[in-house]
């Protein structure tokens, strides 16, 4: 991919260190999540970037319900398959338990922040605007996902956690778009999902273009 910024027709870059321009409204798929106003532990930014101007980290109360979804299910199938007996067997306890305490931990541990060219989730991050390959997946019954990688690392996370702080894939997105014109490789369901990508990396191959 080239790492001159080759996308004179789209909206600038945003500086770093004072996030200005704000980037445009991206286009969404999924509706807006419930943040967390002020996660109690908000990653660091990558070294030598600038600072976070947006996160998500999904509301307390609603990984605590979310966590009621899964533990339902076992016990339903639990009981389906052994009866109501099986209530009273101690060890299906402990599993419901292990079950909903993995279900909370997972909803609380994505932290999920953004900076001017950068997208990290927990320790995992990648330069927004040196992007490499840009894909959507499918992934059958299972929630669609977007995976990004830049020269050296990459991230993979649904798109409904990605596009659940609006400011958050604004910025994101503008990096994905500058990225697409500088020669990222872009999946046809990216491509689908996000025509803007495939139009600016058509444009960046159009004639008259260096």
């Amino acid at each position: 991919m080239a790492t001159d910024d080759t996308a004179a027709d789209l909206p600038p870059r945003p500086d770093p260190e004072t996030g200005q321009p704000v980037p445009p409204d991206a286009p969404t798929q999924t509706a807006e999540g419930y943040n967390e106003k002020k996660p109690s532990r908000v990653p660091d930014p990558p070294p030598g970037h600038g600072p976070a101007w947006a996160h998500f980290r999904e509301k307390r109360y609603l990984s605590w319900l979310g966590g009621l979804i899964p533990v339902a299910l076992v016990a339903v199938a639990v009981i389906a398959y052994d009866g109501l007996s099986a209530i009273k067997i101690w060890p299906v306890w402990i599993i419901l338990a292990a079950v909903y305490g993995w279900t909370v931990y997972v909803g609380r541990v994505n932290v999920v922040t953004a900076g001017s060219d950068w997208l990290k989730i927990r320790k995992y991050w990648v330069n927004t605007y040196e992007l490499t390959k840009i894909e959507a997946h499918a992934n059958g019954p299972n929630q669609p996902t977007v995976s990004l990688e830049d020269r050296e690392r990459s991230v993979e996370m649904t798109i409904s956690l990605i596009e659940s702080d609006r400011t958050l894939w604004n910025y994101v997105y503008l990096g994905m778009r500058h990225s697409a014109a500088n020669g990222a490789q872009i999946n046809l369901p990216a491509q689908g999902t996000w025509p803007e990508l495939a139009e600016a990396a058509r444009n960046a191959r159009s004639p008259g273009k260096d």
